[in-house]
Formats: structure tokens, sequence, C-alpha cells
């Protein structure tokens, strides 16, 4: 995620659900990216950077890989609306999620999701991650949270079959196991053709 802005003049009015927070869309920019994160409209206020796309991209296509091995009906899909049933007050938008054919009815956030992972950046703060990844692990079907850094090797793992324990992986060796999918790979392959992998490798 990049830098994200509040808006002060809405600080008064009641929390803002799923209804409020389309027509609030209708009167903005089609180039701004917004959330609903707690009732709250925030504005992701900077482009993502050339890295965090490279690191969502060689994400989304190492799960979308193992998903094919499996014929698997799910699929992983970047900066993609998200829904959580009973939390009409939380709309985000995911940098990678795993959905699957069925993902629901609603036309802007999947109702259903398995996975969802977070890029992060310097300026993004920890409780703004921390209320996402909660709101995350509310839903039914959701299995993994990753929460993934631009600044070094870092991949956060954050699994309901651990019951919500985060564990860090730090080693550009470390594997990333994702049974329910099928999944396994390197941290380092997730940086692959950033600087970071270019630097190790030196």
């Amino acid at each position: 995620m990049s830098a994200i802005e509040r808006l002060p003049s809405l600080k008064d009015e009641p929390p803002m659900d799923e209804a409020r927070f389309l027509k609030f869309l209708e009167a903005r920019g089609e180039d701004e990216r917004w959330e609903l994160i707690d009732g709250e409209p925030v504005l992701m206020m900077h482009p993502p950077s050339l890295k965090h796309h490279i690191i969502g991209q060689n994400l989304e296509r190492l799960l979308n890989d193992a998903l094919e091995t499996q014929a698997s009906k799910l699929f992983a899909i970047r900066e993609i609306g998200l829904a959580v049933e009973d939390k009409p007050s939380f709309r985000p938008q995911a940098d990678v999620a795993v959905i699957d054919d069925d993902h629901g009815d609603n036309p802007y956030f999947a109702e259903r999701f398995y996975l969802v992972a977070e890029v992060l950046s310097d300026s993004n703060t920890r409780e703004f991650i921390s209320t996402k990844r909660l709101r995350y692990a509310d839903h039914a079907d959701c299995l993994h949270v990753l929460i993934i850094s631009q600044a070094d090797f870092a991949v956060e793992i954050w699994s309901r079959s651990n019951g919500w324990q985060g564990r860090v992986l730090r080693s550009p060796e470390d594997l990333v196991e994702l049974p329910e999918f099928g999944f396994t790979c390197r941290v380092v392959d997730i940086y692959a053709r950033t600087d970071l992998v270019r630097r190790h490798r030196a």
C-alpha cells in the first residue's frame, strides 16, 4: 500500500457503509484509489512503486502457477476490492487475493476470498495494516494473510490453521508454505527482479 490520507471533513459523520462509500466514489476521480476501513474512506496518496508492482506480480504468478497445477477453481488476482459479509464498513482493496470462480454477486467487491497479501511501504502505519489484517481474518473463508516488506526480505504469514499467530520469514531461502493451495516458494522468489535480490547476489 502507498501513503494514506483521511478526510477531516468526514470526521464527525457516522461510519460509512458500502452503499454510502460507492456514492462517495462516484464523486471522486477515476484515478484515485480509495478504501473503506472501519467506516472511514482512506485515499492511497501516491501510486505504488515499481518494486511494489513487481512483488505483487511475482506473488500473483507464483500462486496461480501452484493453483493451476492442482486444476483448482481458485485463482490469484491483484488490486481487488474485497467484502466481509458482516462488516459493511470494511471494503478494502488488496494488493493480491485468492478468490474463486463463484466469488459472489457483488460487482465491485469479491465476497469470498481465501488469501490476502499486502505489500508494505514505509508510510504505512502499523495500526492501519493491523486493522486490515484483523478484518481479513474475520472473513470465514480466509485462510492466510501475508504482509510483505519492500524494504528488506520479510514475509509475515498469519494463518487460520495456526490460530492467527503470525510468523516472519527473513532469510531469502526460507520457504513460504501454504499447503491448502499446494504452494511452496522461497522468500527470494517473491522478490525476483528487485534490487533486494540483486544486492543479495552481489
